[in-house]
């Protein structure tokens, strides 16, 4: 007598199912992970333009108790020299002052010369008179406008993504988004992020009234724009101070 054998009713994936589901699987991803890192690059970008927007309150809060002037390295660096000097003197004074002691307020996490690791402090707790150690030296992300007073106009510059060039180009190699553009704060208290040089120059008011892209002649000239500039490209700022320009 002949036993007739009953199917299970579970079956397996053949291989060509498999192959296919795999297939399938790797195309959704390759259409979902660049969707991903995009919004948490623009999402990033949103937190910098939060913080440049926060210290240019915070300088303005300084400028109210300092005769109506925005941080000075020039001047701050003469009452305090152990606040270092250019960009870390301009950090430096609203920490010793208490307005601004946060140090990732400096820093953007997509900059590819951010190491990853936010410093403990500004300032050194013990003297606040004196720059953290783990604070001075490092490439910060933005540059800094010295010299500025409450009474300029105020599409004035304060502060800029790291990287602009007086092209109205950012730059490949030291740019903190590399030529992809930029935030600049402004004396007013807004901020506004531009994609290239063509937007630059749109929005950006020269000292003389008049449009353009050189972010030079957007500042006084007395002025100076003070960065720490890497070694992977020149920035339009400098340690020591590089002075506004007449359009």
């Amino acid at each position: 007598m002949k036993l007739r054998t009953i199917p299970s009713g579970h079956t397996g994936f053949t291989l060509i199912e498999l192959l296919t589901v795999i297939a399938i699987i790797g195309i959704l991803a390759a259409l979902i992970f660049p969707t991903v890192g995009k919004v948490r690059e623009t999402a990033q970008r949103t937190v910098d333009a939060s913080n440049l927007r926060e210290v240019v309150k915070a300088a303005s809060i300084y400028a109210a108790d300092n005769n109506d002037r925005l941080p000075d390295p020039g001047a701050i660096a003469a009452l305090y020299p152990g606040l270092g000097s250019g960009p870390y003197a301009w950090a430096g004074i609203l920490a010793q002052r208490g307005i601004v002691s946060d140090p990732t307020f400096f820093f953007a996490k997509n900059d590819p010369y951010f190491t990853g690791a936010y410093p403990a402090a500004i300032v050194d707790p013990a003297n606040r008179t004196t720059l953290n150690s783990d604070f001075a030296g490092r490439t910060l992300s933005f540059e800094f406008v010295g010299g500025l007073r409450m009474g300029d106009a105020p599409s004035t510059p304060v502060a800029f993504t790291r990287g602009l060039q007086v092209s109205g180009q950012w730059d490949q190699g030291s740019g903190v988004y590399k030529d992809k553009g930029g935030h600049i704060a402004y004396l007013g208290g807004n901020v506004q992020f531009f994609a290239d040089v063509t937007d630059v120059e749109r929005q950006l008011t020269l000292s003389n009234g008049t449009k353009g892209a050189s972010i030079r002649q957007a500042i006084p000239l007395a002025a100076k724009i003070y960065a720490t500039t890497p070694s992977g490209g020149p920035t339009v700022g400098s340690l020591a101070g590089t002075p506004g320009q007449a359009p």
